[in-house]
């Protein structure tokens, strides 16, 4: 393992943890390998007890797995919680992002048209008024180009989507929906004319919602489908 740095005022459980489990999800350290507590004592200049909960923190993430008289090694990917919110930054971060990018969609396609139709069938009108306002921060935001309020509001929508169906299982994932939504900032993709349009698709969904429309899910899977090629193209030009 390369030297680590201690983050400024992070704790040295959370570096370990970080500094790890990026290396493994990342596939620097590959399922199978080895981790030798002693070896990250003294790479990290920690205590044992500092490396103990840092291991226990990445077992939790399925990303590690200790067996007596075994020692502790990296887990086949497919024990992994992929809906871990530091496992997915990780991802985000390496060079998983378009895979990660991608499977969010497919999570949002999944979820977000039933848990606008939900609302639409039952009745949401403070959730609707949470709605309009977060619309209302978003078009503020496109009229002063600000990318980060832009953001902020269109990750509270989406949340408050999940989280005001009235599904409780839903409501679970909305930390989830808001880390897919907050992409677009952490990639920095800039607006362009496909944002005016989302930006009506997010109209039209509300006022499907209020009016409670049979067809509600279908406007919220038009604004997902239109949303996810926008972001394949900024990650083709990206690239």
């Amino acid at each position: 393992m390369a030297p680590g740095q201690r983050s400024s005022g992070a704790r040295l459980h959370d570096h370990v943890v970080d500094a790890v489990g990026r290396r493994i999800v990342t596939g620097i350290l590959e399922p199978g390998a080895m981790i030798v507590p002693e070896a990250v004592r003294s790479e990290f200049g920690v205590s044992a007890s500092v490396v103990r909960e840092a291991f226990r923190a990445l077992q939790g993430k399925g990303l590690l797995t200790a067996k007596s008289k075994v020692g502790t090694k990296v887990s086949p990917t497919a024990q992994w919680n992929f809906l871990d919110p530091q496992v997915i930054q990780w991802r985000i971060e390496s060079d998983h992002r378009d895979e990660q990018i991608a499977e969010f969609f497919e999570v949002r396609l999944a979820l977000e048209p039933i848990a606008a139709q939900l609302m639409a069938d039952h009745g949401a009108e403070a959730a609707v008024t949470q709605l309009r306002s977060c619309v209302a921060r978003m078009q503020a935001a496109m009229a002063q180009d600000d990318l980060s309020a832009f953001v902020q509001a269109d990750v509270e929508f989406h949340g408050v989507l999940v989280s005001e169906s009235g599904n409780q299982m839903f409501a679970t994932l909305r930390g989830i929906v808001e880390l897919a939504v907050g992409v677009r900032e952490v990639l920095f993709f800039p607006f362009t004319g496909a944002d005016r349009h989302g930006l009506d698709l997010h109209e039209r969904l509300v006022a499907d919602i209020a009016a409670g429309d049979p067809g509600a899910w279908q406007t919220s899977r038009e604004m997902l489908v239109a949303a996810r090629e926008e972001m394949r193209e900024a990650l083709r030009i990206g690239a």
